[in-house]
């Protein structure tokens, strides 16, 4: 295996993104075209950096996930339909290496914080309801056995005496709870939807992303900017809200095998929002906060195709050419499951549960 030098670089160049700070109510022409040229810089750098990844010994995975700009667009101003919108560009799948702790390949929209073993998307382009996410990754076998999440408006669940440790074990898996609080806003006048002047362009550039589908993801962050300015001049009001940070762990769904210097295509997962399912009165005080144990979880697979790839925008017309040409001699790759579809009728839809 490689060493991570070639992932380090990677990451420096994201994590020298400009600065979200940059956001105001306003800017002038100026500040619009220093940052655009700033964007266009970081794109430059980053397509430098990711085109040559597989030279460097490591590998490139494109997986897909749901495409959120493929609903119609959403009402932010309504509060259960942004819980439900957080809830789904919260949830991350990872893919944990087999053997080498601390290596992971994470898919998801959320706000990914990058690390030196697991970078994240460095680009992404849609085709319908598919999101296809481009991910660095070092070689070696990877688990899908971790998934997390972000639950608004939620309390933590009691709990009760400690389990058997064999009796936990029977189960398919464990969900470990941390309590967080959100801030919730009232409005007394609701929001409109018209992009706002702030010279951080549109879609994914808002959100400092390459590619494409970002245009959800960047009207709620804007709509956050924006109640978050209108509580500063007293039009709405800001109360606490409980929230609950989960991460399921369980036993593996599926797995992929990555070789040096490989541009693989494979199968994307996304957990629907009414799973998992909890074991009832299951739930005990850790160190690690609350910890539950897990009855079944259902995932729902998502296939792709090499010829629905192709038919996305290619990460050359986001100016990313030495991306591009990294991905022409793309395979494609399934995922090894190691649990069965859950009937014929439904043959992307995979219950996760123990046989006993």
């Amino acid at each position: 295996m490689p060493s991570l030098p070639a992932l380090a670089r990677i990451l420096l160049a994201i994590l020298f993104a400009p600065a979200l700070t940059f956001a105001q109510s306003s800017v002038d022409q100026d500040f619009a075209a220093r940052y655009d040229a700033a964007v266009e810089r970081q794109r430059a750098r980053a397509d430098d950096i990711f085109g040559s990844t597989r030279e460097h010994g490591a590998a490139l995975l494109v997986i897909p996930t749901i495409n959120l700009d493929a609903a119609p667009r959403r009402d932010f101003n309504d509060q259960a339909t942004r819980d439900r919108y957080v809830r789904q560009r919260s949830t991350f799948v990872h893919w944990r290496h087999k053997s080498e702790k601390g290596l992971a390949i994470t898919a998801g929209q959320g706000e990914h914080k990058p690390e030196l073993t697991d970078t994240g998307p460095v680009f992404q382009t849609v085709r319908g309801g598919l999101l296809y996410q481009v991910i660095p990754v070092l070689p070696g076998e990877y688990r899908l056995n971790r998934i997390t999440y972000h639950q608004p408006r939620t309390k933590l669940p009691e709990t009760g005496p400690s389990w058997d440790y064999q009796d936990r074990l029977k189960k398919i898996g464990i969900a470990t709870l941390n309590h967080t609080m959100d801030r919730e806003f009232k409005l007394t006048t609701p929001l409109s939807d018209q992009e706002a002047d702030d010279g951080l362009g549109k879609g994914c550039d808002v959100m400092l992303k390459n590619g494409g589908g970002c245009d959800e993801e960047a009207r709620e962050f804007r709509w956050r900017l924006g109640v978050a300015r209108a509580f500063k001049q007293g039009k709405a009001e800001a109360t606490p809200a409980e929230a609950v940070d989960v991460e399921l762990i369980f036993s593996a769904v599926a797995s992929i095998t990555l070789k040096a210097g490989e541009a693989v295509l494979t199968d994307g997962f996304v957990l629907p929002a009414d799973q998992p399912e909890m074991t009832p009165d299951s739930c005990e005080d850790t160190s690690y906060g609350p910890m539950c144990s897990v009855d079944s979880i259902v995932l729902t697979r998502l296939p792709a195709s090499l010829e629905d790839f192709r038919q996305a925008p290619d990460a050359k017309s986001f100016g990313m050419p030495k991306l591009d040409e990294a991905l022409r001699d793309l395979v494609y790759r399934a995922p090894t499951l190691y649990f069965e579809p859950q009937s014929k009728t439904a043959p992307n839809v995979i219950r996760v549960v123990t046989t006993d």
